[in-house]
C-alpha cells in the first residue's frame, strides 16, 4: 500500500526534530559539565559546593 506525501513528510519533518531536540539536549549538557568543570578546579573541598551555588544563583537568567 503506497503511503501519502503528506506522511512521508510529516515522518521526516518529526525525525529531523528529534535530531534537533537531541544536538540542544547534548549542547546543554556540555556547556553545564564544562561550567561546573570551571568551578571545580577554582574552588577545592567545601567551597566548591558554596561556589557552585553562587555561580547558578548569579547565572540563572542565562
Amino acid at each position: 500500500m503506497p503511503r501519502h506525501p503528506d506522511d512521508i513528510s510529516k515522518t521526516l519533518l518529526q525525525a529531523v526534530a528529534i535530531l534537533l531536540l537531541i544536538g540542544l539536549i547534548a549542547m546543554v549538557l556540555h556547556k553545564g559539565f564544562a561550567d561546573v568543570s570551571a568551578v571545580w578546579q577554582q574552588h577545592s573541598g567545601a567551597e566548591f559546593w558554596k561556589a557552585l551555588g553562587r555561580y547558578l544563583l548569579r547565572n540563572l537568567a542565562g
